[in-house]
């Protein structure tokens, strides 16, 4: 008989901003072999918003996308092929519910810009808006999507969360936006 073990999903949600720009200096230091010197790039943004709650719908297929992701990290390989590959960004201020399918007002959606694993317990994604396409404005909300497209909207919504206060975009500043997820 196999036992299941009671999973608890919990994450947090983390906003950087940078000066204009900074989404070419990070697609250059990728390019020369310099990914270490990237990524502390994206970690050294002005957190501007933090939110440590996040609904998570795992009653579909979250917690086998979760253990997929663990295992390949386990493996040391990072593959998304039916992972989380999407997130997106928007103006809604309704509180999420678990019966949510999609973010109350989307904005903008970007692709995984980075993913790692941390202790094997913690999915770490982030997803990067340039200044040039984040309009200059106030933002509530922001979700996850396994599969999908560019197109707001599609593939399945995996989380969707509230800042704890609305993030201020102006006018010359990138955006990453990162989502924790941790299962213990």
């Amino acid at each position: 008989m196999i036992q299941k073990e009671a999973l608890s999903i919990s994450g947090k949600i983390i906003i950087r901003s940078y000066p204009a720009g900074t989404l070419h200096l990070y697609q250059s230091l990728v390019e020369l072999g310099k990914p270490e010197l990237a990524r502390e790039l994206l970690a050294g943004g002005k957190v501007a918003v933090e939110q440590k709650n996040l609904i998570v719908d795992s009653s579909s297929y979250g917690i086998d996308i979760l253990v997929q992701y663990l295992l390949s990290a386990y493996n040391g390989s990072f593959s998304f092929p039916l992972g989380i590959a999407w997130g997106e960004i928007g103006t809604g201020n309704t509180s999420p519910a678990s019966s949510d399918t999609a973010l109350t007002t989307p904005t903008n959606r970007a692709p995984v810009s980075y993913a790692a694993d941390l202790a094997f317990q913690t999915a770490q994604l982030q997803f990067f808006f340039p200044d040039a396409v984040l309009a200059n404005g106030t933002y509530y909300e922001c979700g996850s999507f396994i599969g999908g497209t560019s197109s707001i909207g599609t593939g399945n919504l995996f989380n969707h969360a509230l800042f704890a206060s609305p993030y201020s975009k102006s006018a010359g500043t990138d955006t990453t936006l990162e989502i924790d997820i941790t299962i213990t």
